[in-house]
């Protein structure tokens, strides 16, 4: 039985499972931000357990509660996370059966649950998990008692089961943004313009508001939203400051100059086999989360215990790192998880956790802060710009023999790590300032920047280099699939340009150098979904495919696009072999959620620099993806139930991707090597 690593670090049922008279209890790391981990969780403890969707309730995210799984990161919430949860119930299951065999004399094979209702030879024995709860010892090792239940014995998981927040969503007060604690204020952050800016003076105050400021942190308090919303726009107008100047370094052209540090992660010595060399460059620029809502906390201290609600990825790291910046010992601190703006990586949550504990420390009330829009597109951390150069060499025949990749990308990960890099962005303002920590990528097969630069084709000679440049005139950090999207985009354009020259048809050429069926699968389905394919002019169609860090769930997509002044998806088919599907609804979402996300990426989204000058501020400076550009989705599983789950949350943005770009690339039949393929892009790609 194959232990995943949380429930290796929490060996113990207790740790995961409850039983009380009132129904189960889910202990969970894991925590809802929009992607439906709670209602799979629930399924997954509903099947082993044998009780009803309905009875059973979630605790995620609470420091003095759940086990620390770690950040909900990486498509790993179902692969790790639910399978943790799915061994922990069976092992509760089987503790409360022994129970009652023993109180019954019987045989635990004579013994079987509905709905929480203990039966023998299928009648009820007056026994349920609600009357043993109180007897049964559950602070044993899950791993000595865990027989879960094969695919074709699961109810719930493999059905479409309705979303259980989806009713508290709709009605309102579900989300952090709602939270109202008694005495409670509003807090707003003034944000320095520039990490180096310092006050010369401050104006008057207007009434009934409290200005709090620590070293070169200020911020403003007030009874009413309203009243602090106002104050914070006057008072930050009249703010003196010394602004020392901005760099004049773009972030494209810091990926042309010095390099800090290259890394060879892969290298072979027969680089230079073959007789024919292809070349694909893509360059990407910075992307913001841009979430429609802003992020935003609660503080309140009681004594030295501070209590901190968040929308946090991992509440246990934003605890440390809490500690570490308030000087304040992190037993006193709790971090309860709160649903909030939904995030594909680290954005300004964590960032507005701190200034709400230091508004509350202050003020001595609880305090909700919110961050503007113009906070966010300008000082929260970025998915940061890229250049990916792949070269291919075929022999006589047509078939890659070598691959040669360099990216160069800013660290994918600048996220709150404890006491060594608290990494929240106040720190650096306070009178005991903290710089932030310079950021890291994850080793292979994970990989940050280079995460699905290693080819999951067969390919003989490998070698893949990354590159930091010296200069990163932004905060950059974490963002859905992390460097996937732009290896992706730049590998599946390649294929493209290598079965062109072999003289042979990419879907063909592609699966010349693929032995794994399952991959094979997914592209040939895609292909047979989208069909024949419409000549007209301007009409592109487009494949791309990846296998999610060369080790979690496949997809294929093939595009549908109209390139005239601007570019047009109309249709994206996709298939995708995630494993277990527990919710097959829930995780068509999350991949057309992703295929969108991935399509707004391609061909709108950036964030604007002059020199080293942001200059996104609002809506009107970084366009989206907009409902009525939303394409005609087509989407199948065509993964085996009885495998295991390889997750799906960032699995389809590279694939969606590079359909896309590849489909642009052959409407024109030029090689796009800026993304997004704007107006402008393609004017500067045809000229």
């Amino acid at each position: 039985m194959n232990i995943p690593p949380p429930l290796a670090a929490f060996p113990l049922v207790s740790q995961w499972i409850t039983f009380s008279a009132d129904g189960v209890g889910i202990l969970s790391g894991r925590v809802e931000l929009g992607q439906g981990i709670t209602t799979a969780l629930i399924q997954m403890a509903a099947d082993e357990l044998d009780v009803p969707v309905e009875a059973i309730t979630t605790i995620q995210g609470h420091t003095g509660l759940s086990p620390a799984e770690g950040p909900t990161v990486g498509s790993l919430s179902i692969t790790f996370g639910g399978q943790s949860v799915r061994l922990a119930a069976s092992a509760a299951r089987m503790l409360m059966l022994q129970h009652a065999a023993g109180l019954l004399q019987a045989q635990v094979g004579d013994l079987s649950v509905r709905e929480g209702l203990i039966l023998k030879d299928g009648v009820e024995t007056g026994l349920s998990y609600a009357r043993l709860c109180s007897d049964v010892d559950l602070a044993v090792p899950a791993k000595d008692y865990a027989a879960p239940k094969p695919a074709d014995q699961r109810r719930v998981s493999g059905t479409s089961v309705p979303r259980v927040d989806l009713e508290a969503r709709l009605l309102g007060g579900y989300l952090l943004h709602d939270m109202d604690l008694p005495g409670m204020w509003h807090g707003r952050v003034i944000q320095p313009p520039s990490l180096s800016a310092t006050v010369l003076s401050l104006p008057s105050l207007p009434p009934d508001v409290q200005l709090v400021q620590e070293g070169q942190f200020l911020a403003i308090v007030a009874r009413e939203e309203y009243t602090a919303l106002s104050a914070v726009k006057k008072v930050a107008a009249q703010i003196e400051w010394t602004i020392p100047p901005i760099g004049s370094v773009h972030p494209i052209d810091a990926l042309e100059g010095e390099i800090a540090e290259s890394e060879t992660l892969y290298d072979s010595p027969d680089l230079a086999a073959g007789v024919t060399e292809i070349s694909v460059s893509v360059t990407k620029g910075v992307i913001a989360h841009a979430s429609i809502g802003p992020s935003v906390a609660v503080a309140r201290w009681e004594g030295e215990a501070l209590t901190v609600w968040a929308h946090s990825q991992n509440v246990f790291a934003l605890r440390t790192s809490l500690a570490e910046v308030l000087g304040h010992p992190a037993a006193k601190i709790t971090v309860i998880f709160v649903p909030g703006a939904g995030c594909y990586g680290h954005n300004s949550s964590d960032d507005v956790a701190l200034d709400a504990a230091l508004m509350a420390r202050a003020t001595g009330r609880p305090v909700r802060a919110l961050w503007q829009r113009e906070d966010e597109f300008l000082h929260a951390p970025f998915n940061p710009a890229m250049c990916t150069r792949m070269t291919a060499r075929l022999n006589a025949q047509g078939r890659i023999v070598s691959y040669d990749a360099r990216v160069v990308s800013p660290p994918h990960s600048t996220r709150p790590a404890g006491a060594e890099e608290p990494n929240l962005r106040a720190q650096q303002f306070l009178p005991n300032a903290m710089p932030m920590g310079p950021g890291n990528d994850a080793p292979q097969p994970q990989g940050g920047a280079d995460r699905n630069a290693v080819p999951g084709y067969i390919i003989p000679a490998v070698r893949v280099v990354r590159d930091r440049p010296a200069i990163v005139p932004y905060r950059h950090s974490a963002m859905r699939g992390l460097g996937a999207l732009a290896n992706v985009v730049a590998l599946e354009q390649l294929m493209e340009c290598c079965a062109e020259a072999a003289g042979q048809d990419s879907v063909a050429y592609r699966l010349w150098h693929l032995e794994d069926p399952r991959a094979r699968a997914v592209i040939e389905a895609a292909v047979a979904m989208a069909g024949e394919k419409d000549r007209a002019e301007g009409v592109g169609y487009g494949l791309g495919y990846a296998r999610y860090k060369n080790m979690a769930g496949y997809m294929a997509c093939v595009a549908r696009v109209l390139v005239g002044d601007e570019v047009r998806v109309t249709d994206v088919w996709s298939a995708a072999d995630v494993g277990e599907a527990v919710s097959p609804d829930g995780t068509i979402n999350q991949l057309e959620g992703g295929i969108v996300q991935a399509i707004s990426w391609a061909l709108k989204e950036e964030v604007s620099f002059a020199g080293g000058q942001n200059l996104t501020k609002s809506w009107e400076d970084y366009p989206i993806l907009r409902f009525s550009e939303v394409p005609r989705l087509h989407t199948r599983l065509i993964g085996p139930q009885d495998a295991a789950p390889l997750g799906a949350g960032e699995v389809s943005s590279g694939p969606a991707g590079a359909a896309v770009v590849n489909a642009v690339r052959n409407a024109l039949g030029a090689n796009p090597d800026r993304l997004p393929l704007t107006r402008q892009a393609l004017v500067t790609l045809l000229s």
